[in-house]
Order: C-alpha cells, then sequence, then structure tokens
C-alpha cells in the first residue's frame, strides 16, 4: 500500500448497505465497493453516485465477492481521478485490476504470507499494542504534569516537533435518579425496537477478538 496522505479510510467513510441504494447521493464522488471487515474489491468515480450504484454492470460481481455495502467520498468533479488513482493505489482492489470473481478468495485480501504467519503477526501486533498502551498510561500524568506547568511558566501551549501538548479535562458526572430511569427507560426501549425489527441496522463491522495470554 502506498500513503493515503489526507484521504481517509474506508472504514471512516459515510456507507450504506447494497439493500439501500436509494440513500446515496446524488452528487459527485469517489465510492468504494466493501465487505464488514472494511475489504476494498472495487474503487470508482461519478458525477452522480447514486445513479452510477443502481445502474453498475458489475453489481453481481460486488456482491459475487461478498461485498456488502458502498462507502463514499463526496468531491468536487475536478478531484474524481485523482482521489479515485488515490484510493485504487492504496488498496489495490481486485475488480479494478482485472482479477476474475472467482479467483478472489472470498474474505481474504491478498498477502504474502501464509495464513499462520498472518496469524502469528497479527497477534505479536496485539501484544505490542497493549505493551505500547500500558506504557502511555504510566507516562500521561508525567506529560499532564510537563504540559501545565510549560502553559503556567509561558502562558502558552507545549509545542514540540509539529504537535502541541496541552493538559485537558475530561470530567465524569454523577445523574440525579430521574436522568439514570429515563437512561434505563431508552435501554430497554432500544433493546425492543432491536428484538421487533423496528430499529434499523445502518452499519456492521466484523472483527476477530483474541482470549487469553499470549505466549511467544
Amino acid at each position: 500500500m502506498t500513503d493515503l496522505l489526507d484521504l481517509p479510510l474506508v472504514q471512516e467513510l459515510s456507507n450504506i448497505r447494497f439493500n439501500n441504494l436509494d440513500a446515496l447521493p446524488e452528487s459527485s464522488g469517489v465510492y468504494l465497493v466493501a465487505d464488514d471487515c472494511h475489504r476494498v474489491y472495487y474503487v470508482g468515480q461519478s458525477s452522480n453516485i447514486k445513479l452510477s450504484l443502481k445502474n453498475h454492470d458489475r453489481f453481481e460481481e460486488f456482491q459475487a465477492v461478498n461485498g456488502s455495502k458502498v462507502c463514499w467520498l463526496s468531491c468536487d468533479e475536478t478531484e474524481l481521478i485523482g482521489i479515485e488513482s488515490d484510493y485504487i493505489n492504496y488498496y489495490n482492489p481486485p475488480l479494478n485490476n482485472g482479477v476474475a470473481v472467482e479467483s478472489i478468495s472470498k474474505g481474504l485480501v491478498p498477502s504474502n504470507m501464509t495464513p499462520e504467519q498472518q496469524l502469528e503477526r497479527y497477534l505479536e501486533i496485539c501484544t505490542i499494542i497493549k505493551e505500547l498502551e500500558q506504557e502511555k498510561e504510566q507516562l500521561k500524568p508525567n506529560i499532564v504534569t510537563l504540559a501545565a506547568d510549560y502553559q503556567q511558566q509561558h502562558g502558552e501551549n507545549l509545542q514540540y516537533k509539529g504537535v502541541t501538548v496541552l493538559a485537558s479535562q475530561r470530567k465524569s458526572w454523577e445523574y440525579s435518579n430521574s436522568v439514570k430511569e429515563l437512561e434505563n427507560k431508552l435501554k430497554q426501549l432500544k433493546k425492543h425496537e432491536q428484538k421487533e425489527g423496528i430499529a434499523k441496522i445502518t452499519k456492521v463491522s466484523v472483527y476477530p477478538t483474541v482470549r487469553g495470554e499470549l505466549t511467544f
């Protein structure tokens, strides 16, 4: 993958599911066909996203490779080709590269590693992230003190290597019983609408869950 620069990733884009194409905008933009794990199978651009997708001659292919949603970035028509090219270069979608539908492994992204190597690497990354999060939490009090002291001494926020570091506050609130009762009623109403099919699913994300202590 090449750098995507300032463009949002597929999981950050507006999106709708295949069964709700009428909700697409009738404006110009770049669209990505992806599955629930954010794997991108196709990138396109159009002056009217809704019209293009509803009449797309490859829609059956999108479904055949387990595509489930359309993600899009609205932009000016003068930007379409450049942004489309950036997304294609970044995600390398198989349906843009002439790969036959039957040759695309459903649910798998191209990789030069075996499945076992991918799993091993994924677990290694999980361990690294966990250790980094623990270290970050240990450093937080010192950084808060450093930033607060700097602001007090210099009357401005600390600038370091192009970023601004400041001590921010996040408040926790204890609400009255009236509010807690309303929250409970809302929670029960949400469960009811989910069970009865009144609430609509707008987004589905699939991700691996790792339980237990990792050993290497």
